[in-house]
C-alpha cells in the first residue's frame, strides 16, 4: 500500500507521457563550464535520463565531456545562444532543461575592479547577452517545443546576491551580472513552466556530499560564516530537482554550505523542504494523504 498526497498524484499524472516514451530527456546548457560539466556527468551517472549537452565549442567538449564525435549522434548540440534555430533544434524532444550558462569575465590584477585590476567580457558574451537574452532564448525554445508545458521542468543556476543593487559582481567589467540574473529569474518564474531556481554562494571545486548544505531566501545567509558551496553539490541538487519535481517545483532559494555539521545526505528533506515557505501545502503532506 502506497500513500501519496494529492499534489504528487497530480504531478505523476502529468508526467505519464514521459513514462510511455521511456526515460525523460534532459538538456544541460553551459555544459563545458565547471558546474555544467559536473551536472552533465552526474546526470549521465544517474542512469535515469537521456542526457543532452548544448555547447559552444565541440573541441572543448571533447576535453571536458569525454565524448568522441561530440555531435548530435552523441546528444551533443553545438551552437551559440544567439543562434535561435540551433537552440530550438536542441530543444526538440526535451522534457527537462538545466540552464547553467553564464557570462564569464576575463580579469587581471589582484582585485578585479579599478584601481587594483580590471575585467572585461568578450563581444557577445556580456551578462546582458548570456544571462538575460540567452536565458530568454532558451526558455522560449523550451516552452514552445512540442509537449505538455506543465509536465516540463526547468532548473536554473542563478547567483546569490541578486537582491542587492550594484553589488561587487555588478561592478566586475561593469557587466551588472546580478541585475541580469535577477531579471532572468523573473522571466523563468513568469513563463508558465515548472521551475527550480538555485542561487549558490561562492563556488568551490571539492567533492560532493562532504558538507552540510544550508538554504535561505533573498540573501539571508551570513556569508561571513557560510560563503562556499562545492560545484559538485550544486550539481547534486540540480539532479535531485529533476528526480523529485513534485518537491522541487516552484522553489527559488539561496544555497550554501556550513563548515560545521553532518554532511547533507537527504536533499529532498534538507534542501527542498527547508526552502519551502511555511504556507507551502507540501509541508502538510501527512495531513492530506490519500491511499492509492
Amino acid at each position: 500500500m502506497v500513500r501519496l498526497d494529492m499534489y504528487t498524484v497530480l504531478l505523476h499524472a502529468l508526467a505519464l507521457p514521459l513514462a510511455v516514451h521511456g526515460l525523460p530527456t534532459v538538456l544541460v546548457t553551459g555544459t563545458t563550464g565547471r558546474t555544467g560539466a559536473a551536472t552533465y556527468k552526474q546526470l549521465r551517472a544517474d542512469g535515469g535520463f537521456n542526457v543532452r549537452a548544448f555547447v559552444r565549442n565541440a573541441t572543448k567538449a571533447k576535453d571536458v565531456l569525454d565524448c568522441e564525435k561530440c555531435d548530435e549522434s552523441e546528444g551533443v548540440f553545438v551552437g551559440n545562444l544567439d543562434e535561435t534555430k540551433l537552440v530550438e533544434n536542441a530543444m526538440k524532444g526535451v522534457d527537462m532543461l538545466v540552464i547553467v550558462t553564464a557570462a564569464v569575465a576575463h580579469c587581471h590584477g589582484a582585485v578585479p575592479i579599478p584601481p587594483f585590476g580590471s575585467c572585461s567580457y568578450p563581444d557577445g558574451g556580456f551578462p546582458k547577452d548570456i544571462d538575460w537574452e540567452g536565458t530568454q532564448t532558451q526558455i522560449r525554445a523550451f516552452a514552445s517545443a512540442p509537449g505538455n508545458l506543465s509536465a516540463k521542468h526547468v532548473a536554473y543556476v542563478s547567483s546569490g546576491g541578486t537582491t542587492t543593487p550594484n553589488t561587487f559582481f555588478d561592478k566586475v567589467g561593469n557587466g551588472h551580472i546580478s541585475f541580469y540574473k535577477l531579471n532572468a529569474e523573473a522571466f523563468i518564474m513568469s513563463s508558465g513552466l515548472p521551475f527550480t531556481i538555485l542561487k549558490p554562494c561562492g563556488l568551490g571545486e571539492g567533492p560532493a556530499g562532504k558538507n552540510k548544505l544550508i538554504v535561505g531566501h533573498d540573501d539571508s545567509i551570513n556569508l561571513a560564516i557560510d560563503h562556499t558551496i562545492q560545484r559538485a553539490d550544486v550539481a547534486r541538487v540540480l539532479v535531485e530537482s529533476l528526480r523529485s519535481p513534485s518537491m522541487s517545483s516552484g522553489l527559488r532559494f539561496d544555497l550554501c554550505s556550513h563548515w560545521r555539521g553532518a554532511a547533507t545526505t537527504d536533499v529532498v528533506n534538507d534542501v527542498f523542504k527547508a526552502a519551502m515557505y511555511p504556507w507551502d501545502g507540501r509541508l502538510k503532506m501527512e495531513e492530506n494523504q490519500v491511499i492509492v
